[in-house]
C-alpha cells in the first residue's frame, strides 16, 4: 500500500523512557506533533494554540518530532516559543528514524496527536497515531478529509486558525 504503516510497530511504546529521555515529568499532559520543521507544517500555529490550551490545562507539554528542513523557520518558531514563555512547555526533537523505538515510544508518551498543517498531501503520521491508539486533531486540509471522518475518527480544525486549533485540542 502507498500510504500504509506498520501497525504491530506502533502498537506498543515504551512512554516513561521517551519522557525521562527528555525530562517531560510524568504529570505533564503531552500534545505530539510528528513532522518536519518548516512553514507547511505550522508548527508556530500550534505553538501559539498551545499558549490558549494552557490557560485551561497549565501542565500541557508540546513535543515537535521532525527534522529541520527550514533552519529560518525553526528560528521564527523558536523565538515565538519564548516570546509566549513557552520554553519549559515545549520539546523539540530534531527528528527520529523511522525504525527509531523511541517514535512509537512518542506516540505512547502523547495524550493526543496534532498535526496543524497549512498544506498536507495525504498525512501519514496520522496513520501512525492511529495505529499507537491516539486521538488524533489535524487541520481539515488536503488529503486528510478524504481518509478521515470530523467527530468519528478524528477531530478537525480549521488550517491557520489558532483559536480553532486550541478549542479542538481542548476537545
Amino acid at each position: 500500500l502507498p500510504n500504509g504503516v506498520d501497525c504491530d510497530g506502533f502498537a506498543e511504546g515504551d512512554a516513561a523512557a521517551f519522557r525521562a529521555a527528555h525530562d517531560i515529568g510524568p504529570d505533564r499532559r503531552v500534545v505530539l506533533c510528528v513532522s518536519r520543521i518548516d512553514y507547511q507544517k505550522n508548527q508556530i500555529g500550534l505553538v501559539e494554540a498551545l499558549a490558549r490550551v494552557r490557560e485551561q490545562v497549565p501542565q500541557v507539554h508540546l513535543v515537535l518530532v521532525g527534522p529541520v528542513t527550514v533552519a529560518a523557520y525553526q528560528e521564527r518558531l523558536l523565538a515565538r516559543v519564548q516570546d509566549l514563555g513557552l520554553s519549559e512547555q515545549v520539546t523539540l526533537v530534531p527528528g527520529l528514524r523511522p525504525d527509531d523505538p523511541m517514535l512509537p515510544a512518542a506516540y505512547h508518551a502523547a495524550e493526543v496527536f496534532c498535526l496543524p498543517s497549512l498544506h498536507e498531501p495525504f498525512g501519514i503520521v496520522i496513520l501512525e497515531a492511529w495505529a499507537a491508539g491516539r486521538p488524533v486533531v489535524a487541520a481539515r486540509v488536503g488529503g486528510i478529509p478524504s481518509f478521515t471522518r470530523d467527530g468519528e475518527d478524528i477531530v478537525h480544525a480549521a488550517s491557520g486558525d489558532t483559536d480553532d486549533l486550541a478549542a479542538r485540542l481542548l476537545k
